[in-house]
């Protein structure tokens, strides 16, 4: 069984990881023979009262896509009307827009 790596990205001071576990697993270039790799709980990022969740669906199937979904910890039901939601089957559309998304001058917008 093949294991792969935690994705490297670039992460400013002010998030803290809550959990990680997005690998280095490409699903177009790796293929479907790892789809364990492949789930709804990918990662979580916070700072303050913003929390970046980062997750396939549908959870193990290879024609399903990545999702970013950055909310607002302070709302009632944060994940029912989240700030931005991106998905894309890319891995570097996905990391590009995370990197984005964790950039002062992107989310400070959002702080309280």
């Amino acid at each position: 069984m093949k294991t792969f790596e935690l994705q490297p990205l670039r992460i400013p001071g002010g998030w803290n990881v809550k959990y990680n576990m997005f690998s280095e697993y490409d699903p177009d270039k790796d293929g479907a023979e790892y789809f364990y790799e492949l789930n709804e709980d990918l990662m979580q990022l916070k700072n303050k009262n913003m929390l970046i969740d980062l997750g396939w669906y549908p959870e193990g199937d290879i024609k399903g896509s990545y999702k970013l979904v950055l909310v607002d910890t302070v709302k009632d039901s944060p994940f029912e009307s989240p700030l931005e939601v991106f998905a894309s089957r890319s891995k570097q559309e996905i990391i590009k827009k995370l990197e984005y998304w964790i950039t002062p001058g992107f989310y400070s917008k959002y702080l309280h």
